[in-house]
Order: structure tokens, then sequence, then C-alpha cells
């Protein structure tokens, strides 16, 4: 049976103990295993690894931390929940970088991120971004995006593109690349989207195209 926080040396072992002190805050870390690598200064976990900590809860199958706590990188089956915006992310890989805005995030391979406060749920090959009080307050998701999100009239549209972009300062969502909107009955093209978030709106810019499916004619 697997035993959990075994360490290499015994330094890793007052890492743990003791926790992660970084401004004024505790950050746990538990796994199957730790090592401390000297050359580096840095904590690799494996099994089981689950950070606590700053408003997030994130586990991995593989993390790699350093001795401060400001830099975490999570590797494989990635979950990371922010509670307090109700924020979640599956991914491949995390990095989380601490500073005086948030939590500087890079994802890869975004399975799902699901954001209740902008009501959007999307995958991405890349995001990036600054998560504080548990929201992002701006992100750029890049690569094959797909995102599902609710127009004015309560109409769920998925979108798709190569790049979205969300502006916390602006309330918007701008999706570019290749974008297309699809909603009931209806597929619209354009060079961009541009999502306003608080009523709803969208707006197609640069070579908008609409295309409707019509109900079949009833027989006379």
């Amino acid at each position: 049976m697997k035993m959990r926080a075994v360490f290499a040396v015994p330094i890793a072992v007052l890492f743990l103990a003791a926790t992660v002190v970084a401004a004024a805050e505790q950050v746990r870390l538990t796994s199957d295993t730790l090592q401390y690598d000297p050359s580096s200064g840095a904590v690799v976990a494996s099994g089981n690894v689950k950070v606590v900590g700053r408003g997030a809860e994130i586990t991995s199958d593989e993390g790699e931390f350093d001795s401060q706590g400001m830099r975490s990188w999570f590797r494989k089956s990635v979950l990371a929940l922010w509670p307090e915006g109700d924020l979640s992310m599956n991914c491949d890989e995390l990095i989380v970088e601490d500073g005086p805005r948030g939590q500087k995030i890079t994802a890869r391979r975004v399975t799902r991120l699901h954001d209740p406060v902008r009501n959007v749920t999307m995958r991405a090959d890349v995001v990036e971004g600054t998560v504080a009080g548990g929201v992002f307050t701006d992100y750029v998701a890049r690569g094959n995006v797909v995102a599902d999100a609710v127009t004015s009239g309560g109409e769920p549209t998925r979108v798709s593109g190569q790049r979205l972009q969300y502006s916390g300062a602006q309330g918007t969502l701008e999706l570019s690349g290749e974008a297309v909107a699809i909603q009931k009955d209806r597929r619209i093209t354009a060079d961009t989207f541009i999502f306003y978030l608080q009523s709803g709106k969208i707006e197609a810019v640069g070579n908008p195209r609409m295309v409707v499916d019509l109900p079949p004619q009833e027989a006379q």
C-alpha cells in the first residue's frame, strides 16, 4: 500500500510539515511522494498531488514547485477549482504564478473551462490569463477554441475559432480566426464576433454571413 508524503531528503519533510508560507497565507501540498532537487531548489511531487491555498484547490498526477511556493507546475489529469467564483478547469498541464494582481494562469490542452460568472464553458489548446478573487480578470484562449454561451434572448450559442479574448474592463469576449457561431436554426460566420456579457448581445464584425435552416413546407 502506498503511503502519502514519502520524502526524499529532510528539507522536503520540513517543506510539507510546516507548509509553504508566502504572502501571509499558507499553501498546503500533499502527494504520495516528494523529492527535493537541490540544484534547482524545486520540490517534485507525484501521485495524488493536491495543493490547497490562495483561494484554489488543484489536483494532478505530477507537480513541481519552487521552494517559496510562488510558482506551481501541474501535469497530467489536472483539475483546478477556485471555489470563491465557482470557477473550474480540466487540462493536461497548468502553471500557476502568484503576483500582485492575482494568479497568472497558463493552461495547455484545456478540455473544459467552466466560468459561471460569465456563463461560458469552453475548450482550447492554450488558455492564459489572471485569476483574482476566484474569477478571471482577463484571459486569452488560442487554438481550436470551442465555447458555449447564452445570447440576450436566452438562446444557447456555440462558437468556434482560433482566438478568444476576454476583457474584464470592457465586459466582452472577442472571437476571431475562422469564427463561426451556431444557434438552433442558423449558422453565422464572420471575421470577428464580439459578445457583450452583461446584455448578452452578440455582434458579427467583418464579412458576416448567415445561413438559416427553413422549416420544411407542409404538404398541400
